[in-house]
C-alpha cells in the first residue's frame, strides 16, 4: 500500500526564464513536497519524463506553462499541472512593460489577460493582445506586432524567446505568485493522487479477500488482474498467469466472445474439473470503446448455501401484485367480456373504477389489470380506504414531514402514494373515503402532485388509479356522501363485476379449482373428486350473498373436513351439515335433503335476503329508531346522539353498518 507519508515529488519543465522563478521558489516547499526543475521543453521534456518513470523513479505530478504544459497533458504518463499568471503577476508584468515603452503587445496563452487594457490605458499605453494555442501562433503574432511598431513583448518563456530573436524587448508573464501558486495545486493534486492509490489498493485487498474468482483481461484477452480465488482455481499464481491469454489457460472459461460481441453472460453454469461453477462474464467499456472484460465465478454449492439462507428469511415484497388477469375464474359471458374489457383498460393510463358486491375479487382484477399494464415492474400498492380511521389514512395516503403531529416518525414518512410511484394505487372501498380527504384525493388526481401533512413542497409522482366500491356511487353523491367532481374523476373507465349468483355456469369451475387447493394444504388431494360430488348438489341453491369470498370459506371447511381420513372412508352428509349448515338453512325439519330453492334477491338490493333471526330483528330496530331521531331533529347528529344517549362516534358507526 502506498505510504502516506511520504512527500509528494513534483517535477517542473520549463526553459531557462521561468526555471529561474522555480528554482529560487522551490526551497522554500521543502518541508511540504519534494520540487525538482528541468531544464527541457516539449519532445525532451517528455522524452526525460518517461525515461525516469519507466526506469522505476518515482514522480506524482508535473508542472509546466503555456504550450509546453498543453503539450505534456496530452502525452505524459501523470498528471500535469499547468502555470497560470495571477492577477498580481499580471500586473507587475505589464506595468514593467508599460515603462519600457509606449506600445506594448500580450501573446498570452490561449486566453486574453482580463481587463488590462484599461490598466495601460490609464498609464497612455497602448496595448493589444493576441491569445496563441501553438509556438507557429506565437511566431506569427510577434511578426505581425514587430512590423507593427510595437516594442515590447509580455507572454510566457517560449513567446519571450521568439520575440527577442524578433529584436523586440520581453517582459516574462509569471512571477513567484503564479509560481508558488502551481506548486501549491500540484501538491494537492499529489495528495489526490496518494489517497486514490490507497483506495486502490483498499479495493485490491477486498477483491482478495473475495470468495468469488475474479478475473480481468484487457481487449486481447491478456490477464491483467486475478484474485487469490481465482489462482486456486486456475491451479497457479498470478505471476504464472499475468499477461497470458485466458482462454489458453481455461477454454471453458474463454473471455473472447465476450469482448468480440461486447455483450455480458450472466448466470452460465459450467463444469470445471469436478466442481460446477457459476460464471458471470462482463464487457468492460471506457468512453465507449471497448477496454477488456471480467470473469467472475463462484462455486455453485456456495450460492445453494445462500439460497437456503435467503429463503428461510425471506420476507415478501409490500407492493407487488401477485394475480394475473388469466387467473380469474370464470368461462360465462359476464367473465369473458369482463377480462376482455380488463386487458383493453391494461393498455391505457386511465384511472379505472371497479364496482361489484363484497368478494366479487375486485383487488384480484385490479392487480391483473396492473401486471397486463407498463407498469407491471413497479410497485402496485393497495389500500383499503375504510379500514383507517381519518387521521391515520390521511397520513398513510400522503405521508407526513417531521413534526407534523405528536408522534410523528423522525425525518417524515412518505405516503402510498409516492410508494406507488411509476406504478399503481388501489384504492378500494373508496365509496368510505371522509369527505375531506375526498377533497386531497381529487386534488392529487388533478394535479398529479403529493402535499405531504406539514410540509409546504409537493412532489410530483406518476402513478395511475384503481379504485374499488361495492355502493353505487351515483347515489352517494345525490345523498352528498361522495363528492360529485372525486366521481368523475374516478368513473372515467370502468368495471362491472357481476355477482356470483349472476353466473351459475361458473360455480362448480371455481368450487373445483378452490377446492383442490385447499385439499393441497391439507394434505389430502387424491379426497379431490369425492368432496366435490358431496358438495356440488348443494352449490346451486344457495344465493351466495359473500360471492368468491364466501364460497372460498365453505370450500375450505369442506377441505378440513376430509383431511386426515383414509384415502376410501366416506363422510355423511351431516356432517357436511354440520359444518356448512347455510347450505341447508331452508330445510324443513325432518325433511330430506334435496338442493335447497335458489332465492332472489330482494328489490333494489344487491345480496340475496338472509334468513331473519333474533339480532337481525334487534339490528334493524335499532336502526329504525336512529332514522326516526335523525328525522325529527333535522339530521342534527349531535342531538341525535344525545336523545339516544350514545355518543357521535357510536352513532356514526351504527349508521355506517346500516348503510
Amino acid at each position: 500500500m502506498p505510504d502516506p507519508s511520504r512527500r509528494p515529488i513534483i517535477w517542473v519543465f520549463s526553459t531557462s526564464r521561468l526555471r529561474q522563478v522555480f528554482e529560487g521558489v522551490a526551497p522554500s516547499y521543502a518541508g511540504a513536497a519534494d520540487v525538482r526543475v528541468f531544464d527541457k521543453v516539449f519532445e525532451e521534456a517528455l522524452e526525460i519524463a518517461r525515461a525516469r518513470v519507466e526506469s522505476g523513479e518515482e514522480v506524482d505530478v508535473f508542472v509546466a506553462a503555456g504550450w509546453n504544459a498543453a503539450y505534456l497533458r496530452d502525452h505524459a504518463p501523470v498528471p500535469v499541472v499547468l502555470v497560470s499568471p495571477s492577477a498580481s503577476d499580471v500586473l507587475q508584468a505589464l506595468a514593467e512593460a508599460c515603462r519600457l515603452a509606449r506600445r506594448v503587445a500580450a501573446i498570452p496563452f490561449r486566453k486574453a489577460l482580463a481587463g488590462v487594457e484599461a490598466f495601460a490605458e490609464s498609464l497612455g499605453v497602448v496595448l493589444e493582445q493576441r491569445p496563441y494555442e501553438t509556438l507557429e501562433d506565437a511566431r506569427a503574432a510577434v511578426a505581425d506586432f514587430a512590423a507593427r511598431g510595437f516594442e515590447v513583448v509580455v507572454g510566457p518563456g517560449p513567446v519571450c524567446d521568439v520575440a527577442e530573436r524578433a529584436g523586440l524587448r520581453t517582459v516574462l508573464l509569471y512571477a513567484r505568485d503564479s509560481v508558488c501558486e502551481a506548486i501549491e495545486q500540484a501538491i494537492e493534486v499529489a495528495r489526490a493522487v496518494h489517497a486514490e492509490d490507497a483506495e486502490r489498493e483498499r479495493l485490491r485487498g477486498i477483491l482478495d479477500h473475495l470468495v468469488e474468482g475474479v478475473v480481468a483481461v484487457d481487449p486481447e484477452e491478456r490477464i491483467q488482474s486475478v484474485n487469490p480465488a481465482m489462482e486456486r482455481l486456475l491451479a497457479a499464481s498470478a505471476a504464472e498467469v499475468l499477461g497470458r491469454k485466458l482462454s489458453q489457460l481455461a477454454p471453458d472459461l474463454s473471455l473472447a466472445r465476450v469482448l468480440e460481441t461486447g455483450n455480458a453472460e450472466l448466470d452460465d453454469v459450467q463444469r470445471i474439473g469436478n466442481r460446477t461453477l457459476v460464471v458471470h462474464r462482463i464487457p468492460l467499456r471506457q468512453r465507449g470503446g471497448p477496454r477488456g472484460a471480467v470473469l467472475t465465478c463462484q462455486d455453485a454449492s456456495t450460492i445453494q448455501r445462500l439460497d437456503r439462507n435467503l429463503r428461510s428469511r425471506y420476507r415478501p415484497r409490500r407492493f407487488v401484485a401477485r394475480h394475473l388477469l388469466s387467473s380469474i375464474a370464470g368461462s360465462s359471458p359476464a367473465m369473458q367480456e369482463v377480462r376482455a374489457l380488463a386487458e383493453r383498460y391494461a393498455r391505457t393510463d386511465a384511472t379505472v373504477l371497479v364496482t361489484g358486491e363484497s368478494g366479487t375479487g375486485k383487488e384480484l382484477v385490479a392487480q391483473g389489470i396492473h401486471n397486463a399494464s407498463t407498469r407491471r415492474d413497479h410497485p402496485f400498492v393497495a389500500i383499503n380506504c375504510a379500514a383507517f380511521p381519518e387521521a391515520l389514512l390521511e397520513s398513510e395516503l400522503f405521508g407526513y414531514d417531521e413534526g407534523a403531529f405528536t408522534g410523528s416518525r423522525r425525518g417524515g414518512r412518505p405516503g402510498l402514494f409516492e410508494a406507488a410511484h411509476t406504478g399503481t394505487i388501489f384504492l378500494d372501498e373508496i365509496g368510505d373515503m371522509p369527505m375531506t380527504l375526498q377533497t386531497r384525493l381529487l386534488r392529487v388526481l388533478q394535479e398529479r402532485q403529493v402535499l405531504r401533512l406539514g410540509s409546504n413542497d409537493p412532489t410530483p409522482v406518476d402513478v395511475r388509479v384503481i379504485a374499488a366500491t361495492n355502493k353505487d356511487l351515483k347515489q352517494a353523491v345525490a345523498a352528498r356522501e361522495f363528492r360529485d367532481d372525486l366521481y368523475y374523476r374516478l368513473n372515467i373507465l370502468k368495471l362491472h363485476l357481476p355477482p356470483l349468483r349472476d353466473r351459475e355456469e361458473d360455480l362448480a369451475a371455481i368450487a373445483a379449482d378452490l377446492l383442490q387447493r385447499a385439499l393441497l394444504r391439507h394434505g389430502a388431494p387424491g379426497a379431490h373428486a369425492r368432496a366435490l360430488a358431496l358438495l356440488l348438489p348443494r352449490l346451486d341453491g344457495y344465493s351466495w350473498p359473500g360471492n368468491v369470498r364466501e364460497l372460498e370459506n365453505v370450500v375450505e371447511r369442506v377441505a378440513v373436513l376430509f383431511a386426515d381420513r383414509e384415502p376410501d372412508a366416506a363422510v355423511a352428509e351431516g356432517a357436511l351439515r354440520r359444518i356448512v349448515p347455510e347450505l341447508f338453512a331452508e330445510e324443513g325439519p325432518g325433511e330430506a335433503a334435496p338442493p335447497a330453492r335458489r332465492r332472489e334477491p330482494a328489490s333494489g338490493s344487491a345480496a340475496g335476503a338472509r334468513p331473519t333471526d333474533l339480532r337481525t330483528a334487534r339490528d334493524e330496530q335499532e336502526r329504525e329508531l336512529i332514522r326516526r331521531v335523525l328525522d325529527e331533529v333535522g339530521g342534527n347528529q349531535s342531538e341525535a346522539a344525545r336523545r339516544l344517549g350514545i355518543g357521535r362516534s357510536t352513532l356514526w358507526r351504527k349508521l355506517k353498518a346500516g348503510a
